[in-house]
This record gives C-alpha cells, sequence and structure tokens, in this order.
C-alpha cells in the first residue's frame, strides 16, 4: 500500500506541484549585493494570528523594498496556498514594481514548495531563505510586522474592522520617516511626497461625511505617532553596536 501511495504521488501533477521540495537548493550561495533600484530585493512575510475580519481574510502579507523600506500589506487567509500567494504578489507587488531580482523570506511550507521556487525560477528572480542566510532581512520583516500589528491593536478598537483600516495603516507606513533615512519611504520611491487625506477644517454638509474623514486623520496621526517611536527605538538599539566614526 505503501508503494502504490508513493507511486501515486510521483504521478499526481498536483502532489508534485505543491509538496515541499526537501533538496538542497541548487547552486552555490550567492550574497545578495545592496539593490541598484527600488523594489529589485524584496523581504516578505505573513502576519498571522489577527481576528477573522468582515469579509473572511485572517491574516495579512507584508511585502518590504530593501532600498527604500517601502512596504505593502496585503489581505490574505492562513489557508491561502503557494499558487494564490503567487497571485497575491503579483497583484500587491509585481503590477506596480515589477519582478524583483531576489525575494528573502522564512522556510513558510509556502515558500519552500515547488510551485513556488518553480514560478520564481521561470522569472528569474532569486529566491533566499532566512535562517539560511539571516543577514540579508537584517530584522526588515520582523520590524515592520510589528509596526503593522501596533497599528492595528491602536487603531481599530472593533477588531473585527481591521481589513478596513489596513490601506489608510500602509499609506501611513509609508507616509512617517524611516530609522535609517531622512526622508519618508513614499518619497524615496516616488520622488514626490503624497497628497495627504483632506484637511478636517472644512466643515460638511454630511455629518456620516465629516466623522469619516475625522476618523482617517485621527487614525493617521495615531500611526505617524506609533512609527516614530517604533523607529526611534529601532534606531536606539541599532546604534548600541555602533560607533561614531566623527
Amino acid at each position: 500500500m505503501v508503494t502504490d501511495a508513493q507511486r501515486y504521488v510521483a504521478a499526481c501533477p498536483i502532489c508534485q506541484r505543491m509538496k515541499s521540495s526537501h533538496q538542497r537548493p541548487t547552486g552555490l550561495l550567492q550574497p545578495l549585493g545592496p539593490p541598484q533600484r527600488p523594489w529589485q530585493h524584496v523581504t516578505m512575510d505573513f502576519v498571522t494570528g489577527l481576528p477573522t475580519g468582515s469579509i473572511g481574510n485572517d491574516a495579512v502579507l507584508v511585502v518590504v523594498d530593501r532600498l527604500m523600506k517601502m512596504a505593502h500589506f496585503a489581505l490574505c487567509r492562513t489557508t491561502f496556498t503557494a499558487e494564490e500567494t503567487v497571485r497575491l504578489f503579483i497583484s500587491t507587488v509585481v503590477r506596480l514594481h515589477g519582478i524583483p531580482a531576489a525575494i528573502v523570506s522564512d522556510q513558510d511550507p509556502k515558500f519552500t514548495s515547488k510551485f513556488w521556487q518553480d514560478t520564481w525560477a521561470r522569472y528569474g528572480t532569486r529566491l533566499q531563505f532566512s535562517s539560511n542566510y539571516h543577514s540579508q532581512t537584517d530584522g526588515q520583516s520582523e520590524r515592520t510586522n510589528q509596526t503593522m500589528e501596533q497599528l492595528i491593536r491602536t487603531n481599530c478598537p472593533d477588531r473585527n474592522k481591521w481589513e478596513e483600516a489596513l490601506p489608510m495603516l500602509e499609506f501611513s507606513y509609508n507616509n512617517a520617516p524611516s530609522a535609517t533615512a531622512n526622508h519618508f519611504s513614499f518619497y524615496l520611491n516616488c520622488g514626490m511626497y503624497p497628497t495627504g487625506p483632506i484637511s478636517t477644517n472644512v466643515e460638511s454638509q454630511v455629518p456620516r461625511s465629516q466623522q469619516f474623514v475625522e476618523e482617517l486623520q485621527t487614525a493617521r496621526d495615531k500611526a505617524v505617532e506609533l512609527i516614530r517611536k517604533a523607529n526611534a527605538i529601532a534606531q536606539q538599539y541599532a546604534d548600541l553596536h555602533r560607533r561614531d566614526i566623527q
């Protein structure tokens, strides 16, 4: 029976596409050099353990550009397959920035599956795993994930409505100064500062509209302040391991 099962799995194209590869990666490890342009090298990770939202999502795919530190937060579910994750990555990142030259991730089964590895090999994208080459991630995804979770807790009293807030939280994250740059990630990536939410000082004839705009502005202000504090802590921690060259 075991032999029959092995033969079935070996002959099943779906099984071969979705199962994890346990072979050693092909080729010798080549360290990633510094990116030469935005979105050439990215890190990615899942934030899980979130309450199921009103439209059924319970996780977020976080993708961060290694050069400019800009991030995208994509709604998803923990049940997503490798193929669904590829499609999500394309709709979230590729449609805006093109195919990355390298993706750094952990060894989530989705990222070690044959489907995931073969798809990106066909695109010419190199895959690096953080446990094998931890210095490539430099804690980037982990810090972004922690900040995003804090933003959700701070700005979403009704935890089941966090999905609605995610787009503005992403905007606020990218429109706040990073710990490693004087400019905002949005500016570094696009060459301009984005127009923020309209002024709440303008009186509205529609009470619900006024309330909606005020809620967005409050959420943005709280998010920017939280990000500033998180970046200050990250900078202080990083400075403990460095010396002033002046």
